[in-house]
């Protein structure tokens, strides 16, 4: 353990400079420092996130600067008004739509009987019994 803290020391040396020398002054430095990093992470996910799930360029510019103002709120927020589906979940919802649809209306017309029509004189009619296949 002495020795990986003994060449780790010098490449960190450097980097001590921009921290306080009261243990307690430096605990509070890393701290405001990773909760720095997790409010630039939390406004880059919302930014990813609200790219994916619409189209409307003010409502994504509307829940990021929700976000980067009021950051923890913020995010809870935004996760309550976000859309529920991606735009690409929801254009595959409508081709599945689509198909369901299609082939449904197939089986329908593979099911009905034929009707057949009877010509009484120049005019038709439609005889109630079907015919077979």
């Amino acid at each position: 353990m002495q020795n990986l803290l003994a060449s780790i020391m010098p490449v960190l040396q450097p980097w001590l400079i921009l921290f306080a020398e009261n243990p307690m002054l430096r605990i509070g430095q890393v701290v405001l420092i990773v909760v720095g990093l997790l409010l630039i992470f939390i406004v880059f996910y919302t930014t990813r996130d609200i790219i994916l799930r619409t189209h409307s360029f003010i409502y994504m510019l509307l829940c990021i600067l929700l976000v980067a103002i009021f950051p923890l709120v913020g995010f809870l927020l935004y996760i309550l008004i976000r859309p529920a589906r991606t735009v690409k979940q929801r254009d595959l919802d409508k081709m599945m739509q689509t198909i369901l649809e299609g082939v449904a209306e197939k089986q329908v017309q593979k099911k009905a009987p034929k009707k057949k029509v009877v010509k009484v004189k120049g005019s038709k009619k439609v005889d109630q019994g079907t015919t077979s296949n």
